[in-house]
């Protein structure tokens, strides 16, 4: 069993996207737990917490447009896409990706 075995790339793809779908429920409970309490908030404090769950929800979005995309690339590479096809992918991958860093940097 070497590196260009199919089952290893496999079962490294199976594992990360179970991580990826357990870390979205795992967001998306917490922004909905969020969104209940901000509902809750006197409207003084509200607008920082407003802020900060509309960035949350973003962040989430971007998480599921990132694996998405990436469940696609590996689909279009072992279905033979276009080239332009797969840089397209790889470019919405990279971009949510990056959304996703620069979203959970900033306060």
């Amino acid at each position: 069993m070497g590196v260009r075995d199919f089952r290893v790339w496999w079962g490294l793809f199976v594992f990360f996207a179970a991580l990826s779908v357990l870390a979205m429920q795992r967001g998306y409970r917490r922004w909905s737990r969020a969104r209940a309490a901000v509902a809750g908030r006197p409207l003084a404090g509200r607008a920082v917490l407003e802020r900060r769950l509309r960035r949350e929800g973003w962040r989430l979005a971007c998480m599921g447009s990132s694996v998405v995309s990436m469940t696609a690339l590996v689909f279009a590479a072992l279905l033979g896409a276009p080239a332009e096809a797969i840089l397209g992918l790889r470019l919405v991958a990279l971009a949510s990706v990056g959304a996703v860093l620069w979203l959970s940097l900033i306060r």
